[in-house]
């Protein structure tokens, strides 16, 4: 047995934006373990690493939470599936032949689990889709200053926030479509 938020998957996934409260769940039971180990297929990454490329991968709008990925690559390092070195004070973890032995055995999980990914996210920033998410990205930060910088004055902020409402209601309206 694992803990809240280790190989079970059941950590709380971080959606970046302001509805991130209402979130659904975008990574379903088990995919981090088999998103990590596909990416330490690829090359041998640090937790930060993986967090950033799940990050570019959703064009900037989804970033799993050091509490789901730390907890999840010392699970998979407990279990053998991947090996881990330090390196310049970082630990870098790469998967071992056990891990790539479980990667095969499952592949129809792992599959599963990537196509659900792409059917939300796309492949990644390239092409218009990953443009489209680039910039929404950029567009969410911008917000997020700017409520900053009127924090002092209750106007402009309850302004904004009326601004914010009609927005998301109308964004609601397209996604529902």
């Amino acid at each position: 047995m694992h803990g809240p938020r280790g190989m079970s998957g059941q950590g709380r996934m971080h959606v970046r934006g302001p509805m991130s409260e209402a979130a659904p769940r975008f990574i379903a039971r088990g995919g981090i373990r088999f998103a990590i180990l596909g990416m330490l297929k690829e090359k041998p990454r640090h937790g930060y690493d993986i967090i950033r490329e799940m990050e570019d991968l959703s064009g900037g709008l989804y970033s799993p939470s050091p509490g789901a990925i730390y907890p999840t690559l010392q699970a998979l390092e407990d279990q053998d599936l991947v090996t881990s070195t330090t390196e310049e004070g970082k630990k870098v973890y790469a998967i071992s032949e056990a891990g790539s032995a479980y990667l095969e055995e499952h592949k129809d999980r792992a599959d599963s689990h990537r196509e659900r990914w792409q059917a939300q996210w796309g492949g990644g920033q390239a092409g218009e889709s990953g443009d489209t998410l680039k910039d929404i990205h950029e567009a969410f930060h911008a917000v997020k200053s700017a409520v900053r910088d009127t924090a002092g004055s209750p106007d402009r902020l309850k302004e904004i926030g009326e601004l914010l409402k009609e927005a998301a209601a109308k964004i609601g309206e397209i996604a529902a479509r």
